[in-house]
């Protein structure tokens, strides 16, 4: 009965679809008689807190999957200029602990699936499947109406943009934004508790929404941004380089930089290499919160970010790397002391490359590589891959310079700190 009495999750097309990549990717294949496939599966690998194993023990370095919730704020004032309160939030799955980065509130990986309420196991009904995992990281078709229009938007030509599709996503915007055709995975919220409430002197806790309700909905962290930075920026984890293989569709006006500095900023993350760019160009029908940001940061930095976008187009660099602001840090203070090297950010965006072995494939605009497109042959894969190692390749020595300048940096506000200390 008690069981019964719970808000039991709904069937989603987010697990269907989990369980067919599960099937793919981990389910070990092996021809068999005929037409016929042998299938292997150790169970072990059914739970993600399994593969904990293999990294302590050195053999792959650690898992992290992303996935955002939609924080819906239905009594949003139509007349408030300030940045949208809708957001998403980010949450993240390893092998050890599961949880909200925007909350910093935690749980272990195998308690992730189970009704918990209060911080006390309800039933143990076992940790989430693996293939519910790998179905909500990657559940792009759960994206707002607002995101599918800018797809839509972006393959439009000029003309349809201007006399049908702006009027229309004009008109649409705001309920466009919260609204999502395919529902996001749903599953039991860990963090439920009764006593969410805040208190007289906490007028606004950050953990009321999320420990409010019963259940908890996460869909694909690539509808907030396709580059997950916010993982890598968690204080605790005290990164010094990020290098990020960026393959995502559109990269040339997506606003995927300026979201994750308005990211840092929001979380005040100091060491953020404020002004990063790699492109001059604006986003496409940007939403209030990139407009905002369009207009105290991208301005000041489309100098620098046109000479980025020069030496990738005419000088075939495939590594551009931002290792210094290049605009005012909003977080600035006038606190005495030395402020700590910025993170360094090598970004390779996987671009066509002349010296290629096939110096006309262009990933941008080859039919296989489309959004959309979820049928790939085995050559198609190997060519992708290959272009993506070439470029990789080509830029080593650069890589291998900029943590080396990364590391000498650490090394002297290290010994500057150790000798105000000593002084």
């Amino acid at each position: 009965k008690a069981l019964q009495s719970l808000p039991l999750p709904p069937l989603s097309i987010v697990e269907i679809y989990g369980a067919l990549l599960f099937k793919q990717l981990i389910v070990e294949h092996s021809p068999g008689d005929g037409h016929l496939m042998h299938l292997k599966l150790d169970p072990q690998w059914t739970r993600l807190s399994v593969q904990g194993l293999a990294v302590d023990q050195g053999l792959h370095p650690m898992p992290i999957y992303t996935a955002v919730r939609h924080l819906i704020c239905r009594n949003n004032d139509d007349n408030d200029q300030s940045p949208i309160k809708n957001k998403y939030q980010w949450f993240e799955f390893s092998p050890y602990e599961v949880g909200s980065i925007d909350h910093g509130a935690w749980v272990p990986t195998w308690a992730i699936g189970r009704p918990i309420k209060d911080g006390k196991e309800l039933y143990r009904v076992g940790e989430l499947h693996f293939g519910s995992v790998l179905g909500t990281v990657s559940s792009a078709f759960c994206a707002s109406i607002d995101a599918m229009g800018t797809d839509l938007y972006l393959a439009a030509p000029p003309k349809i943009r201007a006399e049908i599709l702006d009027p229309v996503l004009n008109k649409i915007e705001r309920d466009a934004e919260v609204s999502h055709p395919i529902p996001p995975y749903t599953l039991f919220n860990p963090f439920y508790r009764t006593d969410s409430k805040q208190s007289a002197d906490e007028p606004e806790s950050k953990m009321a929404d999320l420990e409010s309700a019963q259940l908890l909905s996460l869909m694909d962290g690539a509808l907030e941004n396709n580059l997950p930075f916010a993982s890598l920026l968690r204080p605790d984890r005290d990164v010094d380089v990020i290098i990020c293989l960026d393959a995502s569709a559109s990269i040339d006006i997506t606003p995927w930089f300026a979201r994750a500095e308005w990211w840092a900023n929001d979380h005040g993350v100091r060491r953020w290499p404020w002004g990063a760019r790699p492109w001059a160009a604006d986003p496409p029908r940007p939403a209030r919160i990139e407009a905002t940001m369009n207009s105290k940061a991208l301005e000041s930095t489309k100098q620098a970010a046109a000479e980025c976008e020069r030496r990738m187009k005419n000088d075939n660099v495939r590594c551009v790397v931002f290792d210094k602001p290049i605009a005012p840090s909003p977080l600035a203070t006038e606190q005495e002391g030395k402020e700590r090297p910025p993170i360094s950010i090598l970004y390779l965006p996987l671009l066509s490359n002349r010296e290629f072995r096939e110096p006309e494939f262009d990933p941008q605009t080859a039919d296989f590589c489309e959004t959309f497109n979820l049928k790939w042959k085995a050559e198609q894969v190997e060519l992708l891959s290959d272009l993506t190692t070439f470029n990789f390749n080509q830029e080593l020595e650069q890589i291998r310079q900029a943590v080396k300048r990364a590391y000498e940096r650490k090394r002297a506000y290290r010994l500057d700190m150790e000798k105000q200390e000593a002084e």
